[in-house]
């Protein structure tokens, strides 16, 4: 609070102080006090309501600026009250007391928010886990009845798992929860075993997958980074350029330095397939958005490359694409790490 506001807020009470000495000059006047007398005696009044003023803001300010310092302080505000002492004017005590009230029924919001999100990610899971076991089953019965009908029906059910991969990393990537952990992971490992989940589905559009060099290490959460990785393959396969011939997708790896000691090591993926219209390109991470190629060459959900970008951001990775339509796309992926210089 400033003193300006403050004297602004305050001008009702300091007009009628100064009409009160006013009027006591006055009245002494009146009566025949000296005037060195009217001039100390309205001094004395006017000093003590200045004073009086002056307390009553600085203990205001106190107040105000400890919680406006709090507020800046705090990502969730709402707790505001719990580092701000009680203030001891009538004023402040009413206004701590409805903010004190408020922030608690917002911890007890926030709370019972956090546990029905829980309460959906452990059903979601729970769902998925029960239904691997018909997939499974649906998988078993193709294999063993070979025939054009069940091959088709096992590719629909290999669509089918994906979703629900979807549905699960959508359930954990998007809670409140910290459900990963990062630990150093060898890229080569988990590139081949997002290659051999999404097998089938490279297989079934023709898409070769080429491995460049890979034999570094990250930190990042394995699971998670295997479903990156299998959602970006995913995509390669689905916007194959047409054609005859085979589609290509290349993963590689290098170390790149991004500043004094600062390195990172970067994953690309790169496909020759239709690429992205420049126009879209800036909005391919959204939630939901499908852009032209979504709408005229597969059928698209919109979250492959939202969940990319959710879980990449959770693990500290860095995840964006550059692409040109009719050549192909790259998504690359960057891994921070801090390294000595030789």
């Amino acid at each position: 609070m400033s003193l300006g506001a403050y004297l602004a807020d305050r001008a009702a009470s300091i007009a009628v102080m100064a009409l009160a000495v006013a009027f006591s000059a006055l009245v002494m006047g009146v009566y025949g006090v000296d005037r060195g007398v009217v001039g100390f005696v309205c001094a004395v009044i006017a000093l003590a309501g200045v004073a009086a003023l002056a307390l009553d803001w600085l203990r205001r300010r106190s107040f105000y600026r400890r919680l406006d310092e709090s507020l800046d302080a705090l990502d969730e505000t709402y707790l505001a009250t719990e580092l701000v002492e009680r203030p001891r004017f009538l004023e402040g005590e009413l206004f701590y007391d409805a903010l004190d009230r408020e922030s608690r029924a917002m911890r007890d919001r926030i709370a019972e928010a956090r546990r029905r999100q829980r309460e959906y990610r452990e059903y979601v899971e729970t769902w998925v886990h029960e239904i691997k076991t018909p997939i499974a089953a649906a998988h078993l019965v193709a294999k063993n009845n070979p025939a054009p009908a069940t091959d088709d029906m096992d590719a629909e059910v290999d669509a089918i798992e994906g979703y629900v991969e979807q549905a699960l990393y959508y359930s954990r990537g998007t809670s409140l929860d910290r459900d990963f952990q990062i630990r150093s992971v060898s890229l080569a490992d988990v590139a081949r075993d997002a290659l051999r989940h999404k097998a089938r589905t490279l297989i079934a559009a023709r898409v070769v997958p080429e491995l460049g060099a890979l034999d570094l290490t990250v930190r990042a959460d394995p699971k998670w980074l295997s479903f990156v990785i299998g959602q970006v393959l995913v995509n390669a396969a689905k916007y194959r350029r047409p054609g005859d011939g085979e589609g290509r997708v290349r993963l590689s790896a290098e170390r790149l330095e991004t500043g004094l000691d600062a390195w990172e090591t970067r994953l690309s993926i790169a496909d020759d397939g239709i690429g992205i219209p420049e126009a879209d390109v800036a909005r391919v991470f959204d939630k939901g958005f499908t852009g032209e190629n979504g709408r005229r060459f597969a059928r698209s959900t919109g979250i492959g490359l939202y969940l990319v970008r959710e879980l990449c951001e959770k693990m500290g990775v860095r995840a964006w694409l550059e692409s040109e339509q009719g050549v192909g796309t790259t998504v690359y992926l960057g891994f921070p790490d801090m390294v000595d210089r030789a």
